[in-house]
């Protein structure tokens, strides 16, 4: 299943190719068709595609245009090459900083209006305009936010067999060996590494989450840009870390061969089979909305989450280390259609329909707390209140380094195919070429 190529079209009243159905704007001529139609690009699949596309419909009702969206696997292979060609978008919802960076190096994308840039400082707080600050005019729109430090969990299951719920990274290392040689048929772990050309992705946040965790912001910031070599000690020692906790025979459902076969996007099965296979699945806030609609997670479900513990226990609220991440909206062309567009996504209004059905964190500190389910607001809760917060590193970096290298370089050592001491000669001497450019 590794690189193959997925493509999700969604057309409701007026999304999708306009020639599939008639939609708001089929009476304009044939010379103002192409005019009235948008195209948008980006990663979002299956239930994300469509939640997308319900929270986009107030606008197209609205004014009348025809937005197709298209979503993607391989998203940046993909984006790369429809940006040099007439399959260009025009826009497009870019999960990577340093994607977003290249492209505009490259002037591949064009600056926000200033109607656009207005509604950025009405509905934006300054850390997340911070985060899409790349020097001079506004390009992105911020749409996103994802809290990645999270481990859902079967409640029934620990209360069952009195596993408490771990307080350190010591501690989370016991239970699993506890799970893994338990009577019980279950492993400690969910985890699913195959996303199409993404595959990888998984891997890293993992990892990241534990640089963060045994050596602080400061020098998890440094290995995210390469000051911090791959090959340091520390970063090693992350590894080695992962793959005891995570890796190990016993410890994932379907051992490492089903993990790198899996999809990612399915990987949360096993948690909420009635005989879960797995105790712990840790994935970012958006996997509820990967599961069945409806999903119910709290103290009260069997369904729960806590935050991947820290090094040490927590004193004090907030001192937990969060890997965060995020996306934003780029536009490709200035047409007065696009840019009024961008301006929505920009307001208040949009991505709430997203946000009261699951599953989304908007970016937005306009949208009110009440919008979200129960669980999103917990998570919007920690996200406020958090003093450690740091971006996803492989998403900072260059896409050539980031998800081009990376992320696959990462499965094969998953799969034992390669040594650390080679994935980590492989990147760093990347990035240091890559510096030299």
């Amino acid at each position: 299943m590794t690189g193959e190529r997925t493509h999700w079209y969604r057309t409701v009243v007026a999304f999708g190719v306009a020639s599939m159905l008639c939609v708001v704007g089929c009476a304009a001529s044939d010379q103002n068709a192409e005019a009235e139609t948008i195209v948008a690009f980006g990663p979002y699949l299956g239930a994300e595609a469509d939640r997308l596309v319900d929270s986009l419909q107030e606008y197209s009702d609205k004014t009348g245009l025809v937005i197709h969206y298209t979503g993607s696997t391989d998203f940046v292979s993909d984006l790369n090459r429809r940006v040099d060609s007439a399959d260009a978008p025009d826009i497009a919802f870019i999960p990577q900083t340093g994607l977003i960076a290249q492209l505009i190096d490259d002037q591949a994308i064009v600056p926000l209006n200033a109607e656009t840039s207005a509604q950025l400082t009405d509905n934006y707080d300054p850390d997340v305009r911070a985060i899409v600050n790349f020097g001079g005019p506004d390009y992105v729109v911020p749409f996103r936010r994802t809290l990645k430090s999270v481990v859902w969990f079967r409640r029934d299951v620990f209360e069952a067999e009195n596993w408490a719920v771990p307080t350190t990274l010591d501690e989370l290392e016991e239970l699993s060996g506890i799970i893994a040689g338990s009577d019980r048929v279950i492993a400690p772990w969910c985890f699913a590494l195959n996303a199409g050309d993404a595959t990888g992705w998984a891997a890293t946040d993992w990892v990241e989450d534990l640089v963060l965790r045994r050596q602080g912001p400061d020098f998890y910031d440094e290995w995210a840009v390469g000051t911090v070599e791959f090959a340091d000690p520390a970063i090693a020692a992350a590894f080695a870390e992962f793959r005891t906790l995570v890796l190990e025979p016993g410890r994932v459902v379907g051992g490492v061969v089903g993990a790198i076969s899996q999809r990612v996007d399915r990987a949360w099965e096993p948690l909420l089979q009635s005989e879960p296979g797995c105790a712990m699945y840790r994935q970012a806030d958006f996997a509820i909305g990967w599961m069945p609609t409806g999903t119910a997670s709290g103290p009260d479900e069997s369904l729960d989450w806590f935050l991947l513990p820290g090094a040490a226990a927590e004193t004090v609220p907030g001192s937990t280390p969060l890997v965060i991440g995020g996306d934003g909206i780029v536009q490709f062309n200035d047409r007065p259609e696009v840019a009024g567009l961008m301006t929505f996504l920009a307001s208040a209004d949009a991505g709430t329909p997203w946000a009261r059905s699951g599953g989304f964190l908007s970016a937005k500190s306009s949208i009110p707390l009440d919008v979200y389910p129960e669980v999103e607001k917990e998570f919007i809760a920690l996200l406020a209140t958090s003093d450690i917060q740091v971006f996803d590193a492989s998403d900072q970096m260059q896409p050539e380094i980031g998800s081009g290298l990376l992320w696959p370089e990462i499965t094969k050592w998953v799969g034992g195919g390669i040594s650390y001491k080679k994935f980590a000669e492989t990147i760093d001497t990347a990035r240091k070429a890559q510096a030299l450019l």
